[in-house]
């Protein structure tokens, strides 16, 4: 199952509403969602995924199946978003009782597949048996623009889940990432359908009732929630069922993940040169080091300045320290409410 929603602000103004990180050329090659729709392609025990989306972006999703040859079984279509515990919900009502859902959100990066595909089937066969598996990267930095998970006593090749923590502040991120209980959330969940909606009935009966109603017959390979939907509480799964639950249980992973939700993060990733510059498109750059330059339409020119990400569009042009980049969704967020 894809969860493919976004509002496009953590990349803005590369990315946008219309289109969301996932579907933007952010790095060489494939986007984010098509190597998400290839992930699992090559599982033979994996069905075809299903995915769950806006209506606005149901051409996207189209048009990337085409081109990696992953076609859909199922595409839903949320009339509006409602954040993930409602669509993993609407996926598991979709499904037989007895699948078990590999929940992936379609704008990770992930560098080595195959020993992800080996983590993923290991979970499988713990989920099959009643847990509920989520995966938490082994941290690589402090990074305050992730949630973290506290792993507690070992069980069948996994950890219980002691507890969630929210996104922390720069001193308590050094701790977490180095204490060796902390891993970064991944946002990646794997369950049997049946366990999901039992856990939802009896800890989130609101949002699942919510659900239940919304949902119609497929129409060929879409099913369109109907209108109840958009009045469902929006909420993480995290929040609704995986810190409640005494089924959810971690699998520690080191497969060069990252959710790319900053320039930061983006720059991290990306191939750089000489001086440790990541740039892209028709771009003069002197005496420059440790930035990210990004020109989408016409020539920029960077001089004199280290650790700084400049990002220009058509519609817009983005310059601040790549040490605050997790800035730029609260300022878009707070422009969208004036």
């Amino acid at each position: 199952m894809i969860l493919s929603g976004g509002s496009g602000t953590r990349l803005w103004p590369v990315s946008t509403p219309d289109l969301p990180k996932q579907f933007a050329p952010l790095v060489s090659g494939l986007t984010l969602f098509e190597q998400t729709l290839n992930r699992l392609a090559s599982m033979t025990e994996a069905s075809p995924p299903l995915v769950i989306a806006g209506a606005s972006h149901l051409n996207l999703i189209r048009n990337a199946a085409v081109r990696v040859g992953v076609q859909p079984e199922l595409i839903i279509v949320e009339p509006d978003g409602r954040n993930t515990a409602p669509a993993a919900m609407a996926a598991a009502l979709a499904s037989s009782p007895d699948d078990v859902l590999v929940i992936l959100p379609s704008d990770h990066l992930i560098a080595d597949e195959e020993a992800f595909r080996t983590r993923v089937r290991q979970a499988a066969e713990i989920a099959a048996r009643g847990n509920i598996l989520t995966f938490g990267v082994l941290p690589s930095r402090a990074e305050t623009g992730y949630g973290y998970i506290e792993r507690g006593e070992p069980v069948d090749s996994a950890y219980r889940v002691s507890r969630f923590k929210e996104k922390p502040s720069p001193d308590e991120a050094v701790i977490l990432a180095n204490d060796g209980r902390h891993l970064w959330n991944s946002g990646i969940f794997v369950v049997p359908a049946g366990l999901l909606i039992e856990e939802a009935a009896r800890l989130a009966p609101e949002i699942l009732t919510g659900v239940r109603s919304s949902l119609t017959e497929p129409d060929g390979d879409l099913l369109r929630l109907g209108e109840d939907f958009a009045g469902v509480e929006k909420i993480s799964l995290d929040h609704a069922v995986m810190e409640k639950t005494r089924a959810a249980l971690v699998i520690p992973i080191d497969v060069g993940w990252d959710d790319v939700g900053s320039f930061q993060a983006l720059w991290a990733v990306s191939d750089k040169d000489e001086h440790d510059n990541a740039i892209s498109g028709d771009v003069l750059a002197s005496d420059v080091s440790g930035s990210l330059i990004l020109a989408g339409s016409r020539r920029v020119a960077v001089v004199g300045l280290e650790d700084v990400v400049v990002v220009e569009t058509p519609e817009a042009v983005l310059v601040l320290p790549r040490s605050r980049s997790q800035d730029v969704k609260g300022l878009i967020d707070d422009e969208g409410t004036r």
